[in-house]
């Protein structure tokens, strides 16, 4: 069975800017399986699609939606909101939701169904207590857990590595690691477990055919395009 691919941040690679409407265009034009982008809550409690958590030196947290527009709009994009995309993408591409933060998962799950099906779209996080709580509102929404962030403990590294307990835990669905946890035994564990694979950010036509060969589920990708080129 052939992996779905995601396009990361939109069609990140070909567009001017990633996470931008723009870039989700690019991704339906291809008739990519998903785009995964980036869910962030700003001062004035709207949820934007934003990856970093600062603009320079200021956390996103503390500016409001207009100021960071403000900041965008002379590079020639603005960050859009949660809802804009889902009305842009309900009914034309499945959607990969990163939640970057926790406390709005509940706002999160009641837009988002409210455009779409349960088949049309996941949510994952790398905070464990993210995924638990959407799960926990409802456990029909397929969730995952991701890993392999390029610093961590020993003890973290170690739970990527063998996350079974935290997989558990928290519900997930699926497990997204990093690329440099792309191996056969691991993906095989996982799968042994009933758990789903989808590796990111897998960009070179070398390591996206290693990950056809191997058999993950998915493959998170700024160049959807290639990807579709080498599943033909």
């Amino acid at each position: 069975m052939q992996p779905v691919i995601i396009a990361h941040r939109g069609a990140s690679a070909l567009a001017k800017h990633e996470n931008t409407l723009e870039a989700f265009q690019i991704a339906i034009d291809l008739n990519v399986d998903y785009i995964e982008f980036d869910i962030r809550k700003t001062y004035d409690d709207k949820l934007i699609v934003f990856h970093d958590s600062k603009m320079g030196s200021t956390n996103i947290s503390t500016l409001t939606y207009k100021e960071i527009c403000n900041i965008t709009s002379p590079d020639g994009y603005i960050p859009p909101l949660f809802s804009q995309v889902v009305n842009l993408c309900s009914g034309k591409i499945r959607l990969d939701i990163e939640l970057k933060e926790t406390g709005y998962e509940k706002r999160v799950v009641d837009i988002v169904l409210n455009s779409c099906d349960y088949k049309d779209f996941i949510i994952k996080s790398f905070n464990d207590q993210a995924v638990f709580r959407v799960k926990q509102y409802d456990r029909n929404i397929v969730t995952g857990l991701l890993v392999g962030k390029k610093h961590s403990s020993f003890k973290r590294r170690f739970n990527e590595i063998f996350p079974k307990r935290r997989l558990i835990m928290c519900g997930a669905d699926f497990i997204a690691p990093n690329y440099f946890f792309c191996f056969k035994s691991y993906i095989k564990r996982m799968h042994d477990m009933g758990i789903q694979v989808f590796v990111w950010t897998v960009n070179s036509e070398k390591k996206i055919k290693r990950c056809i060969r191997l058999g993950v589920d998915g493959i998170i990708t700024d160049r959807p395009d290639l990807a579709l080129k080498l599943l033909t």
